[in-house]
Parts: structure tokens; sequence; C-alpha cells
């Protein structure tokens, strides 16, 4: 799977959540929470399912591999018992954004399925999307919303703040 973070524009609706604007698939299920926004579809008759989650920003804590590293171990592993470590895809670059995404198989409650998670680094800000599905059916809808996703750059102002913030103080 080839997921990267672009801003690819069509007829569908914009929604926001934090830093992140997005287009999501038509008739899935939405859920908006104080950090992550969900959505979802399923085929009762064959099984099959997506959920995608997007979460709220939080502040880097150094490079884009080191960030997909510790998203891996906080995001997935705390969600699902994943398999395998993850085969990382070629990290990308999207206006700034250095965009890292892994995959690997998981298991959960007898359920089996892939887990993936994609890692944008970026301006002092990291952001996670999570998504567990088990059929390849989602393929085109995960691909179309990954690619709608377009992250706010940070003020200059608020990049200064954030530098500053994570260095040791002064002493006068």
């Amino acid at each position: 799977l080839l997921l990267v973070l672009s801003g690819n524009a069509s007829a569908q609706v914009t929604e926001t959540f934090d830093i992140s604007s997005f287009q999501p698939p038509k008739g899935w299920v939405k859920q908006t929470g104080q950090n992550s926004f969900q959505i979802s579809s399923g085929d009762k008759l064959s099984g099959a399912y997506c959920l995608i989650t997007l979460f709220k920003s939080i502040s880097s804590s150094g490079s884009s591999k080191q960030n997909f590293a510790d998203a891996w171990q906080t995001v997935v592993r705390s969600t699902v018992n994943v398999s395998s470590e993850p085969q990382l895809s070629p990290m990308e670059n999207a206006d700034g954004w250095e965009v890292l995404s892994g995959y690997s198989p998981f298991e959960k409650d007898g359920a089996k399925g892939v887990a993936i998670l994609v890692t944008a680094t970026g301006f002092g800000k990291m952001v996670n999307s999570l998504i567990l599905t088990n059929s390849d059916a989602y393929e085109k809808d995960i691909a179309s919303f990954l690619g709608s996703i377009v992250l706010k750059k940070p003020t200059a102002a608020a990049v200064t703040e954030t530098i500053v913030s994570q260095t040791s103080p002064i002493s006068v």
C-alpha cells in the first residue's frame, strides 16, 4: 500500500479536526472525540471492516523515524497484538511534512487483520493515523482519505514558541 498525505482536491466535503483537513469517504460512520477523529465502514454479510483513526497533533519527540517508532509502541501496540515489526514504506515529503508509514498483521479478540500506521512529522509536531482493516476492499477509500489530508503549518511564532519551550531555561 502506498500511503501518502497530500493536498488532492475533489468534490467531496472537506472536514477539519485539529490541524488536519480531509475528506472522509462517503457513507462511512464518523465519530469525533477530544483527541481523535474516527471513520469506519463494515459489511455485516462478509465480516469485512475498516476503522481509521486520525489523532490530534502532539509535540514531536525527535526525527520522523523516532516519532514513528514511538507511535508504533503507544498507538498500535496498545490497541492490537501485532505479530511482527512493521514493514516500512519509503519516507515521503508532503509540503514540509515527513510522512512515514508501516504495517503489520494483527489479532485482537480472535479477529485478524492489518494495522497500518501513518506518521507525519514537521514543524515541531507529529500527527498519527491508525488504520485497522481485514479486507483489501477498502484500499481505494483508505488511499483516497489519506491522500486528502492537508496538515496546517504552524505560524512562525508557534514554531519559535515550541523550540523555546523544548530548550532549557536561560539563567540571568
